[in-house]
């Protein structure tokens, strides 16, 4: 007998993109669920009139992680899949897929799969710099095996308690497709990440300065020069610069934090400007 799927997939305000995204799943999925970060266009409307499930929050922080992470504790299938409004599977992934589920599964079955991915950086496909074609998420887990410890920041990944396996057949993530889309991406990552850094200084009073222009300047020729980046032609050039300020935004953003220690929350140039009355 085969296994079942549930397939999560992260949303907000991505109207335009969710049924390109629910479309190749229908066929092989026993559900989709739409796990809504509280959209304010039409996303929780297509994905009723497509036939998901619907979870809808508002986690802390806009936490996206965590709305995923209780979207997959909702699933009722006996594996777990998710993927972003910027993914798509390939065909070969969806045949392996299908086939991985046709298996019988017994006590030495895998709790875990890992996917790997094609990253596209402005709709163009990046073989080296930032993107390591060796890299795989795990994105595929059993019902109960797994683990999202996500709750103190971005981008965590799952866990599982068994043995985990590899898909040779990769999805494509769209990740950068406009400049503006990512510098908005930027700013709200770095804010919650730099919070959790700050967090973590545990009273510390200073953070390396200087050394932030450093860091960015070795992430830079790391990236491009000994991972090859500029084998990508300009994309690659401008992939490695945009995650290099990616980086320096972040420590900049702590460095701020730290600085400020001791000032008054509300400052005086943030007050509302009191007009003389007449």
């Amino acid at each position: 007998m085969s296994s079942t799927l549930s397939v999560v997939i992260a949303a907000r305000n991505c109207a335009d993109r969710l049924e390109a995204t629910v479309h190749p799943w229908r066929p092989i999925a026993a559900e989709i669920i739409v796990a809504d970060q509280m959209s304010v266009d039409a996303t929780p409307e297509i994905a009723q009139k497509l036939g998901c499930r619907l979870f809808r929050n508002d986690p802390p922080g806009g936490n996206f992680d965590l709305n995923r992470k209780l979207a997959m504790q909702q699933a009722t299938s006996d594996w777990v899949l998710y993927i972003d409004t910027d993914e798509r599977p390939t065909a070969e992934l969806l045949a392996e897929v299908r086939a991985f589920l046709a298996l019988p599964q017994g006590p030495d079955s895998p709790d875990g799969v890992r996917i790997p991915n094609v990253f596209y950086f402005l709709g163009k496909p990046l073989r080296h710099g930032i993107y390591n074609p060796r890299s795989a998420e795990i994105r595929m887990v059993r019902k109960g095996a797994w683990d999202y410890p996500c709750e103190a920041g971005f981008h965590r990944g799952l866990s599982v308690k068994g043995r985990v396996i590899r898909f040779n057949s990769p999805y494509k993530h769209f990740n950068v497709n406009s400049l503006g889309e990512w510098f908005i991406k930027t700013n709200q990552y770095t804010e919650h990440d730099a919070d959790r850094k700050y967090a973590e200084l545990a009273g510390r009073e200073t953070v390396a300065t200087y050394g932030a222009f450093w860091r960015a300047f070795r992430f830079f020729l790391r990236h491009y020069v000994f991972k090859l980046g500029f084998l990508d032609g300009f994309h690659g050039f401008v992939a490695v610069y945009y995650f290099m300020l990616y980086h320096l935004t972040l420590d900049l953003k702590l460095w701020e934090r730290v600085s400020q220690r001791g000032q008054r929350e509300e400052r005086d140039f943030l007050k509302p400007l009191e007009l003389p009355k007449r």
